[in-house]
């Protein structure tokens, strides 16, 4: 099994862990019972290469720095290139909403850095 903190390709990666893959239940969960709902700015510059993700929080916890992690930073950055606008952050569910168009959504799955024993520390 992949360590809840490592860096691994999005291709190959099974795990499901926060930071890893979304898994369907916690897809399905998220949709139907979303929790709070956090609207961040966030673009490739924000994802560094060890998978830390510093996010920048809007509306009324405006400011409050929120750091997360991605097993693959290489593909979040690909995806925020594409992306434009606001991301939503579902705590509750560990996900980054990214939305593609009116109707498409990419969620990424994501972990909070908290764990001291995560790389580059």
């Amino acid at each position: 099994m992949t360590h809840p903190h490592a860096i691994c390709d999005h291709d190959t990666c099974d795990t499901c862990t926060p930071g890893h893959q979304v898994h369907w239940i916690q897809a399905q969960g998220s949709a139907k019972d979303p929790g709070t709902l956090i609207d961040v700015l966030l673009s490739s510059h924000d994802v560094r290469d060890d998978g830390r993700i510093a996010l920048h929080v809007l509306g009324p916890t405006r400011g409050v720095p929120a750091t997360l992690w991605t097993h693959d930073p290489e593909r979040l950055r690909a995806l925020l290139r594409e992306h434009k606008g606001l991301a939503q952050w579902q705590p509750r569910w560990n996900l980054l909403r990214l939305r593609r168009d009116t109707v498409g959504t990419t969620l990424v799955c994501v972990a909070p850095e908290a764990d001291p024993a995560a790389p580059g520390r």
